[in-house]
């Protein structure tokens, strides 16, 4: 079993690269978003502490961010693909000492970089399908919908949130910044980084990664 991580700003495709890398390859998609929200579905101990955490409004912390994925990897047979975990240095390095005490083989760390006026202009133009279930991306001027604010796939309207304005992504950056760069620098230069040009389409992107992942297959 080996553990890879797609590292990256907010609107470089992580999440995209993700979904065609897992129809690619046997791999378990894990994203810190859906491992809070299956924790808390299921009232564990950990999942009830971060549930309350987010409804004071706070950002949950890293250890009990840490306690649950390490949680969530127990037992896992198929190699696991991290999308935006980890996000701190102290994650890296908690997450390093945790795959060491199991055993547990680091695969790559792919670091996608996007100039940051083309994520904006990503961000800004982005639309969700509100069907959860469903969860397709569009993009107004990239990948726009056939019929405007519909789902091709399932119907259901599309939305903008919240936090793809332009004032939210500024805040995102900033706060993005002051812990990527550090945490970042703790892969850079080992063995399983790889950086990827992220300014190009998602299927050339795609093209790049998975080729990556063959050769470290």
């Amino acid at each position: 079993m080996k553990v890879h991580i797609l590292l990256g700003p907010p609107g470089c495709g992580k999440g995209t690269t993700a979904k065609q890398l897992v129809g690619e390859f046997t791999l378990t998609h894990l994203s810190t978003g859906d491992i809070l929200r299956d924790a808390v579905s299921k009232g564990t101990e950990i999942g009830l502490r971060a549930k309350a955490i987010m409804a004071a409004g706070k950002l949950v912390d890293d250890d009990t961010v840490n306690g649950l994925v390490f949680a969530r990897l127990q037992g896992e047979t198929h190699d696991v693909l991290f999308d935006g975990y980890p996000r701190t240095l102290q994650q890296a390095q908690a997450l390093g000492t945790f795959l060491s005490s199991q055993a547990i083989e680091t695969g790559l760390v792919v670091d996608i970089e996007v100039p940051e006026n083309v994520l904006e202009a990503r961000v800004v133009g982005r639309r969700v399908c509100s069907n959860n279930d469903c969860g397709a991306i569009y993009h107004l001027q990239n990948k726009p919908p056939k019929v405007e604010n519909i789902c091709d796939k399932c119907g259901s309207p599309l939305k903008h949130r919240a936090d793809d304005s332009s004032e939210a992504f500024k805040s995102r950056m900033a706060e993005f910044n002051a812990t990527f760069q550090p945490m970042v620098d703790f892969y850079r230069g080992g063995k399983h980084y790889r950086l990827v040009d992220g300014n190009n389409t998602p299927d050339k992107v795609f093209v790049t990664v998975s080729k990556l992942f063959k050769e470290n297959a």
